[in-house]
């Protein structure tokens, strides 16, 4: 006689807690499949990001400075305007980048997992997220080395020597090479202050989540295309069918919603403005950063959602 048989055990199906912690998503590709489908984008941005880096840390600015060096010059409005003491950033480079890309991440990867389950739109909204920053991080600092620009603090780090003026040439134009005397590095850094790279990376990443927290809830969509909510019709002391007007009113976006499209804008902007209150750049300096990063942000939205 063949041996007895024996049933595996059934699998236990998860429990309803772990089930609303953890939803799952649909649509997971296998490891090999996501590699090979992505290995390009990811290596084009760490590509991006690295070579930003590079030239950010040890670029020497490309155009020549020159500025007047004489006695009483920081009572004129060149020294005004670049002679401020040198002050410690508030917020550093690395938690500058940290926090533009590491909260919209969360934010997005999080609402992914319980609202929008749905794994390929997740990815597409973090690999956009990736396309705005890494790109944002490669043009600023080649700005920053090919442009550039003289910080508030710059006459406080390279500390000029005094030039004894001539008759014929009272105030003449020296290179920082020839009269700086602080320290190489840091005359190095004071001559990038165009752009602001903490505005440009903070209007890219947090300008991408504005953008996804529109499509997701509707913000500034339109009516056809926004929850309704619950129909007041359905309302036990409303009988009557609702007029347009009525109609147009409960179609409309509560309030709430436009705080949360404007509170990861608030976040860039007071990352922005902390460069300025810490005396490292220019408020053109700040302002032209954020149109750079929000103009990426925009750009790589439009690349992974472009329905």
């Amino acid at each position: 006689p063949s041996p007895p048989q024996t049933s595996l055990p059934e699998a236990k199906p998860p429990s309803k807690f772990r089930q609303r912690v953890f939803p799952g998503v649909c649509d997971k590709p296998t490891f090999k499949q996501f590699v090979k489908r992505n290995w390009l984008d990811i290596a084009t941005q760490l590509m991006c990001t690295l070579a930003g880096f590079l030239i950010y840390r040890f670029g020497e600015p490309l155009m020549t400075r020159r500025f007047p060096v004489f006695p009483d010059m920081y009572r004129t409005p060149f020294g005004i305007r670049y002679g401020k003491p040198w002050r410690k950033e508030y917020i550093g480079t690395l938690a500058s980048a940290g926090v533009s890309f590491g909260l919209p991440a969360v934010v997005m990867a999080a609402l992914g997992l319980w609202m929008v389950r749905s794994f390929q739109d997740t990815h597409a909204a973090i690999m956009g997220l990736g396309y705005a920053l890494s790109t944002t991080t490669l043009f600023q600092a080649l700005l920053k080395w090919i442009v550039g620009g003289l910080r508030p603090y710059f006459l406080d780090v390279c500390a000029p020597r005094m030039v004894q003026p001539n008759a014929t040439r009272p105030a003449e134009l020296w290179k920082t090479v020839d009269v700086c005397t602080g320290s190489r590095k840091e005359v190095r850094e004071a001559q990038m202050s165009f752009p602001s790279g903490h505005s440009a990376a903070a209007f890219a990443g947090f300008g991408f989540l504005a953008l996804y927290m529109n499509a997701k809830f509707g913000i500034f969509a339109a009516p056809r295309q926004r929850h309704r909510g619950p129909n007041v019709a359905e309302n036990s002391d409303v009988d009557e069918e609702e007029s347009p007007a009525q109609q147009q009113q409960s179609r409309r976006a509560p309030h709430w919603q436009l705080g949360l499209f404007v509170t990861p804008l608030l976040l860039a902007f007071i990352i922005a403005a902390s460069k300025i209150r810490d005396g490292w750049h220019h408020p053109e300096d700040v302002i032209r950063g954020a149109l750079i990063g929000s103009a990426f942000a925009f750009m790589a939205f439009r690349m992974v959602y472009q329905s």
